[in-house]
């Protein structure tokens, strides 16, 4: 029981983190909002029509999501559901506000749990909405953690499982979380493995009861047999997505430790996928048999009702006249039906005593792999501007030691030529002196106070050097840029150091 408690708590506790956000934005009260002009709206009802609403463009359609849609969809929720009557300026004050809640503002949800292995507290993120800019514009899509959450809420009937489970999958496998979707093809051949006893119990029924076997037949073609075409379709999409996902791996010029792993699980998903569709395939080629093997059965029922009774004259009268005694089959067969009891023969008896049980196989050893930690996008993005920003940092510095004034027009085009104009092109080098203008004096190096975001990546990484002061000041005159855009003229100066 203790080692239960302790190697399944972690486990246990990530499969609840997809729950976190709903209930966190359950505790979002609109009475603070407006002067609690809208405290009549359920904020529970809102996210679960904004997540259906994500699934269907994302998933069903196919396609990411703009805040327009987004607006018009949730306006029409609020007009339709709660009888609200407001101006358009109102309705989008109302809707960013949901909208804010719902992203948590940029900022993933945060799930703090305790890990008895390891003895620490360790943190899960979570995001209901991702986004990506593509052509100047945002996009939003769902989250696999909110649709895992969105399907556990409810078994949705009126679509098939496997295609509902395989929408997931496509969301693991563009997140990089193979692990996970080995565990929802897990789910999809339990799904088929159902499909398939469905299909043996009707078989079984048209055997027995040709009419309810006709009832049950009917009702397993609407709940299951008319999806086959779209499931066909989304394994093949995942197969691609797989293919798509082994052929980057493999073309990565690193090759570590995690590189390996990862292509082992690609792998390992890939072939998975493949059994399913295997399966997948013998389930349709069953049912087609099924649906040829129910044709003819309501075929012998209609010609049974059809000749309830037998004319015995008539069929004196076809023995005569065809001088064919084979015809008494029809008469004698009825009559000759199969002994129901049944019993065993004495030799019969002697051989099943006397035969030997197949010694026992020995059970296969199947080692657990830990899962593999997820390195989060925001995580990557807050690693790569901390490296950026020490690297400019660094150039920074070194032309303080060649000279002790100098403009941001000079500095930039000795980056150009040392490195690349490309590097101009970098949005983390206009990110780093907008957060540099914050103050007009640094001293970089040393022990220091963090007063902003910029001071705690920079006393970080220079804490250990020489301290080097120095002044940014703006001058009025612009500077024209190689790219279409303007930025201000600085000039840095060295100062005596403190």
């Amino acid at each position: 029981m203790l080692n239960d408690i302790i190697t399944e708590h972690k486990e246990r506790m990530l499969n609840l983190k997809k729950y976190y956000p709903f209930f966190k934005l359950m505790d979002v009260s609109f009475a603070q909002f407006q002067e609690g002009r809208y405290e009549m709206l359920d904020m529970g009802y809102i996210v679960m029509g904004i997540l259906r609403f994500f699934i269907e463009e994302n998933n069903f359609k196919e396609k990411d999501v703009t805040y327009p849609e987004y607006l018009d969809f949730i306006t029409s929720l609020l007009k339709r559901d709660f009888g609200l009557n407001l101006s358009a300026q109102e309705y989008k004050e109302l809707a960013d506000y949901i909208f804010d809640k719902i992203k948590n503002e940029g900022r993933p949800f945060t799930f703090p749990y305790y890990d008895p292995i390891e003895k620490k507290k360790c943190i899960s993120r979570i995001k209901v909405l991702e986004s990506a800019i593509r052509d100047h514009t945002v996009w939003y899509s769902i989250s696999s953690d909110a649709i895992e959450f969105y399907l556990d809420t409810k078994e949705i009937k009126e679509e098939s499982r496997i295609s509902v489970q395989q929408l997931l999958l496509e969301k693991m496998i563009q997140a990089q979380n193979f692990q996970g979707g080995k565990d929802v093809i897990v789910r999809i051949n339990e799904e088929v493995a159902r499909l398939q006893r469905r299909k043996n119990e009707i078989m079984e029924l048209l055997g027995k009861d040709v009419f309810a076997g006709i009832e049950a037949y009917e009702d397993f073609v609407h709940t299951g047999m008319r999806w086959f075409d779209e499931e066909e379709k989304l394994f093949k999409k995942n197969k691609d997505f797989i293919e798509g996902a082994l052929a980057k791996m493999e073309a990565e010029p690193v090759q570590s430790e995690s590189y390996y792993r990862t292509l082992k699980e690609i792998y390992e998903l890939d072939s998975q996928l493949q059994i399913a569709m295997t399966r997948h395939g013998q389930l349709l080629s069953a049912c087609t048999q099924m649906q040829q093997m129910t044709e003819e059965a309501v075929k012998r029922a209609k010609l049974g009702r059809l000749r309830s009774h037998i004319h015995f004259g008539a069929l004196l009268t076809d023995l005569i006249r065809s001088d064919n005694a084979g015809l008494l089959e029809q008469l004698l067969s009825p009559v000759l039906l199969p002994h129901i009891k049944k019993r065993f023969t004495l030799d019969s008896l002697d051989e099943a005593l006397t035969v030997k049980p197949k010694q026992a196989e020995a059970a296969e050893k199947v080692e657990e792999e830990p899962p593999q930690e997820i390195q989060f996008a925001d995580e990557m993005e807050d690693q790569r501007i901390r490296k950026n920003y020490t690297f400019l940092m660094n150039n920074l510095l070194a032309a303080f030691e060649k000279r002790d004034t100098f403009t941001l027009s000079e500095f930039g085009a000795a980056m150009s030529r040392m490195y690349s104009p490309d590097i101009l092109k970098n949005a983390d080098y206009y990110s780093f002196f907008v957060n540099l203008c914050q103050k007009q004096e640094y001293v970089i190096g040393g022990q220091t106070e963090n007063e902003s975001f910029l001071d705690d990546i920079l006393s970080g990484a220079f804490a250990d050097r020489e301290p080097v002061h120095f002044t940014i000041t703006p001058k009025s005159a612009g500077a024209q840029d190689e790219q279409p855009m303007e930025q201000s003229e600085l000039v840095f100066e060295r100062k005596g150091t403190k």
